[in-house]
């Protein structure tokens, strides 16, 4: 009987014993799939930055292309030459993989298949540029002169908004825009007085996380957030495709949007706007801001507020480069000046930011 109970207590104990190292195989196995996955998503992360990196420094020669062939002057004397023509250089950005197009014949789509099994680039690469000046520049509020014109232009923008969606109407309907362009001009403003009279500090001294109005100009569209009226965010991308911080000297009315174009005047139409695009891009683009505000006069009969600072060709480009890589991806967010250039020739970096 004692034997057989011996026998007993061993059978649980090994029974028990490799229940345990069951449940610690699987407690490993799963950990192991966990320290895998992280590594993996660590690694792939790591290469996607690249790809976005690489992303950046290949719109980066476009931009220089387009720079070293607008400034030839053997080019400038090429006849009928029109500036704006080569904007498309940059304005198709880089896409890795290629897309074939529609049109693309079997073996155009052969090809770009063997080229991606070639290049042994382990993801994909989405790169963007945006012309910087085709924007309103929010510092430019901060200057008396230019200050009543950039306040008319953003407060287009909400009004025409309003007119379009009802929804929005409804929300803002009691909104007066310009006391939240006010709140941009005292953030920026060197006083601490608010513009319609009490101090700046009165609403930022409230917040649970209080801060001081900065009375610089901004460092970067994001910082519009930290601004009264500007955390709602309906209303902080209502602006922000159309809004710079750079000093880009002017809106260039060869690139910028119809929203933007529409802001110029009070007077301007939707109509006037799809008018003088289609006649943009017939001609190919304006060769001067006289030029442009010719054309506004003569085929518009619209008037151009003499203290908007216009421009023909910009220098400050914006890059949004996406790296993909396993389902992780990273994007890079790179501004950079082409009046400006390194030892190659290339653009100089202005901001830099990857997330």
């Amino acid at each position: 009987m004692i034997w057989t109970n011996k026998k007993g207590v061993a059978l649980i104990l090994v029974i028990s014993s490799i229940s345990m190292l069951s449940m610690m195989m699987v407690e490993f196995t799963f950990n192991s799939q966990i320290n895998f996955k992280i590594s993996k998503n660590f690694q792939n992360s790591l290469k996607a930055q690249a790809l976005a990196r690489s992303g950046v420094y290949f719109a980066m020669l476009e931009l220089k292309v387009h720079k070293m062939i607008k400034d030839n002057p053997i080019v400038k004397q090429i006849p009928g030459f029109n500036a704006g023509m080569l904007d498309m250089i940059w304005q198709f950005g880089f896409i890795y993989p290629p897309i074939a197009s529609k049109k693309a014949t079997f073996g155009t789509g052969k090809e770009i298949e063997e080229l991606t099994q070639k290049s042994k680039i382990d993801g994909k690469i989405t790169a963007q540029i945006f012309d910087e000046g085709s924007k309103i520049n929010l510092n430019d509020l901060e200057n008396i002169q230019t200050r009543p014109a950039v306040i008319q232009q953003l407060d287009t923008i909400f009004e025409q908004k309003k007119a379009s969606d009802e929804e929005f109407f409804r929300k803002y309907r009691d909104l007066r825009f310009t006391d939240l362009i006010n709140n941009i001009v005292d953030w920026i403003d060197k006083d601490r007085d608010r513009v319609g009279g009490g101090d700046e500090e009165s609403y930022y001294g409230r917040l649970p996380i209080h801060y001081q109005s900065k009375n610089t100009p901004l460092d970067t569209v994001s910082e519009l957030a930290l601004i009264e009226g500007f955390d709602d965010e309906t209303i902080f991308d209502l602006l922000l495709p159309h809004i710079t911080v750079y000093p880009t000297g002017g809106i260039n009315v060869n690139t910028a949007d119809s929203i933007v174009l529409l802001s110029l005047s009070p007077d301007f139409t939707e109509d006037d706007v799809k008018k003088l695009i289609e006649d943009r891009q017939k001609m190919g683009s304006f060769k001067d801001k006289n030029a442009f505000i010719k054309y506004c006069e003569e085929k518009l009969f619209k008037k151009i507020d003499p203290k908007l600072n216009l421009k023909t060709d910009s220098t400050i480009y914006s890059i949004e480069s996406t790296g993909e890589v396993g389902g992780t991806s990273q994007m890079a967010h790179v501004v950079v000046d082409t009046s400006k250039t390194g030892a190659d020739g290339a653009p100089q970096i202005v901001y830099w930011n990857m997330n």
